[in-house]
């Protein structure tokens, strides 16, 4: 279980390659988005920020161009 409430590295350059888009499975409706250096965890924690509750990932799936 991985916990997403730290912060990037900050002696890091690189910018995050990921943008999580958050969806709330109990009220149906999309949350926000979040960006992340890698791909979400079922298990990972997403700290309370403004306009985000605190979450748990439950599953992901990865969006494709199509």
């Amino acid at each position: 279980m991985g916990d997403m409430s730290e912060p990037n590295n900050a002696g890091e350059t690189c910018l995050p390659t990921t943008t999580w888009f958050l969806y709330s499975e109990a009220e149906d409706a999309p949350l926000g988005s979040i960006y992340r250096k890698s791909p979400p965890e079922a298990g990972a924690r997403i700290e309370e920020r403004p306009g985000i509750p605190a979450a748990e990932v439950v599953s992901f799936t990865e969006l494709r161009a199509t």
